[in-house]
């Protein structure tokens, strides 16, 4: 995967966010829209998700004192999956160990996951724009959770103390901190507005 450097990353989900800078009014660095399929538990810790044909797993590996959390990818696979490759989905989820040995069609992962009474699959559909505000990239974007949309924004970078800045320049340091996973969850439990 090359270097891997661990970000920092602050997001917020809800129905409508109000920022108090807008961060539209500085430089554009990227807009992507993607369909992905996010797999997740009620005791995920990591953050499987599928696209183009590939799956994709952060996991998170410390949180700051003011609530930011520090992903890091561990890994980036085509299908089919070994052996290895599925156990590390099962552990990111806390399942335990897979029911099957590898190699592992994105079907037969799906029909494990679907299977399982702790894991559910959640189809997100993005329309992402990241700006450049003072060195941090801002995310200001649209999620769609199996039709569900919320609007999410957020900022990440490797150095904590440049995310916290942003997030108060943006007057949302009193909101939560929801990753893609908590979303999810919150989400099926009927619990994000």
């Amino acid at each position: 995967m090359g270097e891997i450097i661990p970000r920092w990353e602050w997001r917020t989900f809800a129905k409508t966010i109000e920022t108090r800078i807008d961060p539209a009014d500085y430089p554009h660095i990227r807009h992507v829209e993607s369909s992905e399929i996010y797999l997740t538990s009620a005791n995920a810790v990591g953050n499987p998700k599928i696209r183009d044909e590939k799956i994709d797993i952060k996991t998170l590996q410390r949180l700051s004192d003011d609530g930011l959390e520090q992903w890091e990818p561990v890994l980036k696979a085509a299908f089919p999956l070994s052996m290895d490759q599925l156990a590390e989905v099962y552990h990111a989820l806390k399942l335990g160990a897979p029911p099957e040995a590898g190699p592992c069609s994105y079907d037969a992962l799906m029909k494990m996951i679907d299977a399982n009474e702790n894991s559910w699959a959640v189809h997100v559909d993005k329309v992402r724009n990241q700006y450049d505000v003072d060195g941090c990239i801002v995310e200001a974007s649209e999620a769609s959770f199996d039709g569900e949309t919320f609007r999410t924004v957020a900022a990440e970078d490797p150095d904590a103390a440049r995310v916290s800045k942003t997030v108060a320049m943006l007057g949302l340091q009193a909101r939560e901190n929801i990753n893609y996973v908590k979303a999810a969850q919150r989400i099926k439990a009927g619990t994000l507005a």
